[in-house]
């Protein structure tokens, strides 16, 4: 089977999965609370595969492998991160919902501005927040086109090939909405899953005839690579890896799309259970981590970090199976993106317009969002074609910026009553600024600490401060009454 025919087939069946998965999921879509956060009713198993499938990424299947083969252990950072991320999840994320349903947000942005009682505030938070999402969905796309670009030998140019993925997306996110995606991801993490077991399985028989001779390789050969600093990294040491994991974990539900995930569960109790069964997930990672060692052994390291998987799975698999992984990396790639175009979507329309225009209704928000999809997806996918990039460094840069937001949506939205909307604007600009100073001039990491963090310990000390200077919101003693009476129910 041709390369070409390969890719046309994985192409059919993935526009297949999001049709049928957007038609599916549209019987709930006829407001914005139904299309956003599917009328806070998911149960556990669609909340479950809809938090693996933002989660559990084209960066899952294919940055991390890329990571590992390019910069050694350092890649273990994403492991220890998501079990921090599911620590605080287990604490924060009920108390969102009850938030969430109390007073009727669907956005992170609503949190935002009824928390410090600030519109402004608001406004400002989403527009930054749907700037930074677009570089998340870059990610996306940037895995999709490996596998043109690995699978196709030119036969199908990337560009149109992403062009194609994603505006098949754009329809389903359009009809189907978050339910839609929510089913959509049933089929990408079932395929995910068995793809990725099959090449954990597959490597070590076919390079090294077993997995003990696999790893005696990677303890002779490649030992430097399972060091910190490894010899390919050799700024990524013990302390990077600690900041990082801090600041990633901390930073993870300060993402407008997963943060709003809070907001569609049935019950608080739904979420503490995802916490708890979500760890599961990372087994995948630690595959994905091994096939990129194998990877050095395999192939050397002269090929590009996003390729290594697909060029594994090109060299090892039959026509047929190819088709099924095909089908499993795009849809890795392109289904994760729509909830962040949705939140995207969202955030501008019911965030900025509205509160811009106050007598925009409710049902022309609702359609301006989902209209709103179309432009969101093609922005991405310029930025996409003007700067690729390698899949992990776009994410880490991503996480440096969101998790700035974490003193003011966590510690002060929930936890602290002395909390002000100046405080949180003030240690907002102080650590996107630094952020901003770190990352562009190269100083990351900083004396082996990970500039995210340093920028995000600025922040925090400015909050404090300038909230202990400044008058508290007005809306502080009913979050705190509204937290106390949840807690008091939980226990």
């Amino acid at each position: 089977m041709s390369p070409l025919l390969i890719l046309l087939l994985g192409l059919v069946l993935t526009f297949g999965v999001l049709v049928a998965g957007g038609y599916a999921g549209r019987r709930k879509t006829d407001n914005l609370e139904g299309w956003l956060v599917d009328h806070r009713g998911m149960g556990s198993v669609l909340l479950w595969f809809l938090l693996g499938s933002e989660i559990y990424t084209a960066f899952t299947f294919q940055g991390l492998a890329g990571y590992s083969y390019t910069k050694g252990a350092a890649g273990f950072y994403n492991v220890a991160q998501n079990d921090v991320a599911y620590a605080i999840a287990f604490l924060v994320l009920p108390c969102i919902w009850v938030l969430g349903k109390k007073y009727g947000y669907v956005t992170q942005a609503d949190f935002v501005a009824h928390r410090y009682n600030s519109k402004a505030l608001g406004v400002f938070v989403a527009l930054s927040t749907a700037l930074i999402m677009i570089a998340y969905i870059d990610l996306n796309i940037t895995g999709l086109a490996a596998i043109f670009r690995v699978l196709g030998d030119g036969s199908i140019s990337p560009i149109v090939g992403n062009v194609l993925a994603f505006a098949v997306l754009a329809c389903a996110i359009f009809i189907g909405g978050i339910r839609g995606n929510a089913i959509q991801s049933v089929a990408k993490d079932l395929l995910m899953f068995a793809a990725v077991v099959a090449v954990f399985v597959v490597v070590p028989v076919h390079f090294f005839g077993g997995f003990g001779d696999m790893f005696t390789a990677f303890s002779t050969k490649i030992p430097h690579y399972f060091e910190l600093p490894s010899a390919t990294a050799k700024d990524l040491g013990p302390l990077w890896l600690i900041t990082t994991v801090l600041m990633t974990g901390m930073g993870q539900w300060m993402w407008p799309q997963w943060f709003g995930t809070a907001f569609t569960a049935a019950t608080p109790r739904t979420l503490k259970r995802q916490a708890v069964l979500m760890p599961f997930y990372q087994i995948v990672k630690v595959a994905v981590l091994t096939v990129g060692f194998a990877a050095v052994l395999a192939f050397g390291t002269g090929l590009a970090g996003n390729d290594v998987v697909m060029r594994i799975m090109r060299e090892l698999f039959p026509d047929w199976a190819l088709v099924l992984i095909v089908v499993a990396a795009m849809l890795s790639a392109i289904v994760p993106a729509g909830p962040i175009v949705m939140t995207s979507a969202s955030l501008l329309s019911r965030n900025v317009v509205q509160v811009l225009r106050p007598a925009t209704t409710d049902r022309s928000v609702f359609w301006l969002t989902k209209v709103l999809v179309f432009p969101l997806t093609g922005a991405a996918l310029v930025l996409t074609m003007l700067a690729p990039s390698l899949i992990v460094n776009v994410l880490l840069v991503a996480y440096a910026l969101v998790t700035q937001l974490f003193p003011g949506v966590v510690i002060g939205g929930i936890f602290w009553r002395r909390a002000s909307k100046q405080g949180m604007l003030a240690g907002l600009l102080t650590g996107w600024v630094l952020c901003g100073v770190l990352l562009l001039s190269g100083n990351d990491p900083v004396f082996g600490i990970n500039a995210g963090l340093i920028a995000l310990a600025a922040n925090i000390v400015v909050f404090v401060v300038v909230s202990l200077l400044t008058a508290p919101s007005p809306n502080t003693q009913r979050f705190a009454d509204t937290v106390e009476e949840m807690a008091a129910e939980s226990a």
